[in-house]
C-alpha cells in the first residue's frame, strides 16, 4: 500500500490472538484488575455501557459479538479482490422480493482495458429471501452443474455453491443467512459505516448507495467519487470579487496545501440558516425524517426523540461554560451543524484518520438504535471540531470585523472549494489541516491591480499528490461542486482514454511491422 496507508480488511477469525486490538477491558483483565460496573451503586464508574461490536465490524476488539456477516467476510474479500473502488449496496432486515435500485455490473475489467482504477459492483440481500430464490430458479442447469448443485439440490446448498456468483440488476449478489428478519443497528449499520473488514485489502475506497437512492448509480460515479478524496495544491492565485461597497476588485489567495477526504458526502438540503450553537435539532430532525420518508406524526419514536433531546441537552451543558478554563482557547462553543444526506457515502478505507472517524460515527449512532445517523454524523463532526479549535488553539473571536470577515468567506466559497472540506486532526507530528477560515484574501490595492504580477489566470490544483505531506478532511461536497467537478473529471478521463488508444494503436503498428 501507499506510504501512510494501513489495512483494515483483515478477519479477526484468521488472526492470532496477539494480533487483536484488546479493549479497556481486555488490558485491566491482563492485569488482575476488575473494572467497575455501572449496574452497581458506584457513581465514580464512567464506563461506556456499549462496548462490544460484531467482529465483523472494523471497530470491533478481541471482545466481540457474531454477527450474520461472519459467513460472507471470505466470500466478499474473494469478490472483491483486485478491485481498487467497490461501489455496493444491502437490502437486509426483510423479505425483499425485487431490487429496485439498479447498476451497470462492473468486475473492473472494463476500467482496466483503458488502465484506470478498476471498480466492482455488490449488493448484500437475505439468502432466504423471496429474491434470491427467483434469481436462483433462473440459473441454468449447466451452470449449476459448473458449480457443483443441480436443479434437485435444496436451497440451502445451492446458496453455499452459488454466493458470490449471482447477479441481479447490475450486482453481484452476497447471500447472507438469517437476514430477512429485523436485524440489530450493530448489523445494521455495520455495512454502511463501518465495512472495511468486509473487503479484500486490494479494495481502497467504496461508495455504499442506499437502496432507496433516487438515481440510478454507475460505476462511473464510484469513479469520480473516488477520485475527489484528493486534491493537489493550489498554488497561489489572483482572483476577482466584490469589494466592501460590491464594486468589482482583485484579490490575493495565498497557496492551500494539498487535501486528503476520508470521507465524502453531499450536504442535507434546508439546513436552517442558524448558527450551530442555536441551530434547532428537533426541526432539523423532522427535515431528516421527511428525508428518509418516514412520518413525523407515526415515526417520532421514543429512540428518536432521546437522540435529539441527548444532543441538545449536551450543547447547552458544553456552551453553558460553567466547567470550563478560563483560558480563552478553552471556550469554544460545541456546534452542531454538519448535516448531511447519507444515501451515499465514499469511504477512504486505507487512512488511519478514516478508521478512527469510521468507527466514532458508527459507535455513536448504534447506541441511539435509530435510523437518523445523519444526526450521529453531525454530532462527531462536532465534537471534534471543537477539540480540533482547543488543540491548534484557534482565537475565539475573529481579528477582523464580522462585515469584512462575511465578505471574505463569500469569495472564498465562490472561488474555492476549501469550505467544502472539513478538517481531521491527524497523528502527532504531521502537518494541521487548514480550515477555510484560515484562509485570508489579500485585497490588492486598485493602482497595482494592473502590474502583471496581478493578472488573472486560471489555476487548476497541481496534478502531482505526494502520500506523505497530505492534510486531512471530511469532503462534503455541494451540488453545483460535484457537477463542475464532474465536467472536468469527464474531460480529463475523455482525453486519458484516447492517449491509451494512441498508444496501444502504436503498439500495434509496431507488432505489426516487427512481424512483416
Amino acid at each position: 500500500s501507499d506510504e501512510g496507508e494501513a489495512d483494515y480488511s483483515i478477519d479477526l477469525s484468521g488472526q492470532s490472538a496477539a494480533s487483536v486490538p484488546l479493549d479497556g477491558e481486555g488490558i485491566l483483565k491482563r492485569r488482575g484488575i476488575s473494572s467497575c460496573s455501572t449496574a452497581g451503586d458506584d457513581p465514580t464508574c464512567l464506563r461506556e455501557g456499549h462496548t462490544l461490536y460484531p467482529c465483523a465490524s472494523e471497530c470491533a476488539t478481541r471482545s466481540c459479538t457474531p454477527s450474520v456477516f461472519d459467513g460472507v467476510i471470505s466470500i466478499t474479500q474473494d469478490a472483491t479482490e483486485g478491485c481498487d473502488v467497490v461501489m455496493y449496496t444491502m437490502s437486509l432486515g426483510y423479505d425483499i422480493e425485487e431490487m429496485t435500485l439498479e447498476t451497470d455490473f462492473s468486475d473492473g475489467e472494463a476500467q482496466e482495458e483503458w488502465n484506470e482504477s478498476t471498480v466492482c459492483t455488490l449488493a448484500f440481500v437475505p439468502s432466504e429471501s423471496r429474491l434470491v430464490k427467483a434469481v436462483i430458479d433462473q440459473v441454468p442447469p449447466n451452470s449449476l452443474e459448473d458449480r457443483g448443485v443441480s436443479q434437485r439440490s435444496d436451497h440451502k446448498t445451492k446458496v453455499e455453491h452459488l454466493n458470490g456468483y449471482l447477479a441481479h440488476q447490475g450486482w453481484v449478489l452476497i447471500l447472507v443467512d438469517g437476514a430477512t428478519e429485523p436485524l440489530s443497528a450493530e448489523d445494521m449499520f455495520l455495512v454502511k459505516l463501518s465495512p472495511a473488514r468486509l473487503f479484500h485489502s486490494s479494495v481502497r475506497k467504496v461508495m455504499f448507495v442506499d437502496e432507496n437512492f433516487s438515481h440510478t448509480p454507475l460505476p462511473d460515479d464510484a469513479q469520480f467519487l473516488a477520485s475527489e478524496t484528493s486534491r493537489g495544491v493550489f498554488k497561489k492565485r489572483t482572483i476577482t470579487g466584490p469589494d466592501a461597497k460590491g464594486k468589482k476588485t482583485k484579490y490575493k489567495l495565498p497557496e492551500e496545501p494539498q487535501r486528503r477526504a476520508v470521507l465524502v458526502v453531499s450536504p442535507m438540503r434546508h439546513i436552517p440558516d442558524e448558527d450551530g450553537h442555536k441551530m434547532p435539532l428537533k426541526e432539523v430532525t423532522l427535515s431528516l425524517m421527511k428525508e428518509l420518508e418516514l412520518d413525523p406524526e407515526q415515526d417520532y419514536s421514543r429512540d428518536i426523540r432521546a437522540q435529539q433531546e441527548y444532543y441538545t441537552r449536551a450543547r447547552s451543558l458544553v456552551n453553558s461554560m460553567d466547567l470550563r478554563s478560563l483560558d480563552s482557547f478553552s471556550r469554544h462553543r460545541l456546534e452542531i451543524k454538519d448535516f448531511i444526506r447519507s444515501r451515499w457515502i465514499v469511504h477512504h478505507l486505507k487512512l488511519e484518520e478514516g478508521h478512527q472517524l469510521r468507527c466514532e460515527w458508527y459507535k455513536e449512532h448504534v447506541r441511539w438504535n435509530t435510523q437518523l445517523d445523519q444526526m450521529s454524523f453531525a454530532y462527531v463532526m462536532a465534537k471534534r471540531e471543537l477539540v480540533r479549535k482547543i488543540i491548534t488553539r484557534q482565537e475565539l473571536t475573529p481579528a477582523i470585523p464580522t462585515e469584512e470577515l462575511t465578505l471574505l468567506q463569500k469569495i472564498i466559497q465562490q472561488v474555492t472549494d476549501a469550505s467544502e472540506w472539513h478538517p481531521i486532526i491527524s497523528a502527532e507530528g504531521t502537518t494541521l489541516p487548514i480550515h477555510h477560515s484560515q484562509i485570508a484574501p489579500e485585497a490588492i490595492p486598485e493602482n497595482l491591480q494592473d502590474l502583471p504580477d496581478h493578472q488573472i489566470s486560471k489555476i487548476n490544483p497541481d496534478a502531482a499528490f505526494s502520500d506523505v505531506r497530505s492534510t486531512y478532511y471530511v469532503r462534503i461536497m455541494s451540488d453545483p461542486r460535484m457537477l463542475e467537478s464532474r465536467k472536468r473529471w469527464m474531460k480529463a478521463r475523455s482525453n486519458h482514454r484516447k492517449f491509451v488508444k494512441q498508444m496501444k494503436e502504436a503498439d500495434h503498428n509496431q507488432n505489426h511491422k516487427a512481424e512483416a
